[in-house]
């Protein structure tokens, strides 16, 4: 996680998990909700998450994290808080 130091460069962005998820159709779900609402996001893997996907299919027992910016976050987790995902 990258986080805000004192004195630091005025470039740097303090990132905020916001959801961790274990398909592609979850997280297509919630790029496309940030993309329309113009909110950058990064999408992270973990363990060989991504390369597991690309071999066995949508979900993966790593998870899978997006991080939005901190200035973003409450209106990001609003826009989730409104969909609903079933387990």
């Amino acid at each position: 996680m990258v986080s805000k130091k004192k004195n630091s460069n005025p470039n740097d962005i303090e990132l905020m998990p916001l959801k961790s998820i274990n398909n592609n159709y979850e997280l297509d779900i919630i790029k496309s909700i940030l993309d329309d609402n113009n909110i950058p996001y990064i999408v992270k893997e973990y363990g060989p998450g991504g390369h597991m996907k690309i071999i066995g299919g949508e979900t993966t027992i790593y998870g899978t994290e997006i991080l939005v910016e901190k200035s973003t976050y409450e209106q990001a987790k609003d826009l989730l808080d409104q969909m609903t995902f079933e387990e």
